[in-house]
Parts: C-alpha cells; structure tokens; sequence
C-alpha cells in the first residue's frame, strides 16, 4: 500500500508532464510489482484519470491565482480593454455625427 501512495503521488507530480509519462510510469510500476493484468490496466487507467483530474485542477488554480494577481496590482484585462475601447469608438461615432450634424445646420 505504502508504493501506491508513492506512485499516486508521483502520477500527479507527473500530470504536468503529460499523458504519456504518466502512463509510461504506472505500466513500470505494475511490471515491477508484477501486478495481474486486469489489476494492473485499471491502476494505470486510474493513474492516468487521476493525473489529468490534477492537472485540469492546477489550471483553473493558476488561472484564478493570475486573476487575483491582476486584479490586487489594479491592472486590466484585455477584455476589460476591449469593452472600454469599443465604448470610447462608439463615443467618438457620436461626436462625428454630431459634428457632421452642427456643420450640415450653417
């Protein structure tokens, strides 16, 4: 049980580097271990699953920890940018009609 826990944790240290390398891993471990094959193609389906669940979960912490980041250093997204730039062109339509109109009246 003790190898387990230490190859479940190496499979999601090994999340990060792909698919493959965790799989490559887990097949070691099951030939190592000299693990039947019904049991051992369940543990590496299982630490596959596992490694791209924590993979997946490492994404979204990092996305929402650069979110905060942004957020705490005052700075914008781009689109937040965006939103502010369409409405300063729509601003600036305006102004030109309104321009266009006060000339159009002389």
């Amino acid at each position: 049980m003790a190898n387990l826990k230490s190859v479940f944790y190496v499979t999601v240290g090994l999340a990060l580097k792909g698919k493959e390398k965790v799989e490559k891993v887990a097949r070691k471990f099951v030939k190592d271990n000299k693990i039947e094959e019904k049991e051992g193609k369940k543990f590496v389906d299982n630490a596959i699953k596992h490694a791209e669940e924590t993979k997946k979960e490492l994404a979204k912490k990092i996305a929402e920890t650069v979110k905060s980041t942004i957020g705490k250093m005052g700075l914008i997204t781009y689109k937040e940018a965006r939103k502010i730039a369409q409405g300063f062109d729509t601003k600036v339509s305006k102004a030109k009609k309104n321009i266009s109109k006060s000339r159009n009246k002389k």
